[in-house]
């Protein structure tokens, strides 16, 4: 999904596009935290990151696609809502 070809038609939906970024990055958020990886949180956190910046770097030397900060942005909120999710639902669930 990360390197398929937007049209003109399709970017009329660019609020869809940056919620899909936010919901696809919390989703992965969530369960990476929720999987019990053995690496520090913070370790995770950058890595998650990192996973959205290099996507928008190869998809900048794609002649189809662009880098878009906002894209980013939305990959880096989703990450970190992700990650308060997992926290949030971890104090009613511990052994979770």
């Amino acid at each position: 999904m990360s390197f398929i070809s937007l049209d003109s038609s399709t970017a009329k939906f660019l609020i869809q596009d940056k919620l899909l970024h936010f919901l696809a990055f919390a989703v992965i958020t969530f369960f990476a935290y929720a999987s019990n990886f053995k690496i520090k949180r913070i370790f995770l956190f950058l890595i998650l990151i990192l996973y959205g910046l290099s996507i928008e770097v190869i998809q900048n030397s794609l002649e189809y696609r662009t880098f878009e900060l906002y894209d980013l942005l939305y990959d880096i909120i989703g990450v970190f809502v992700g990650y308060m999710s997992w926290k949030y639902l971890k104090k009613f669930y511990p052994d979770y």
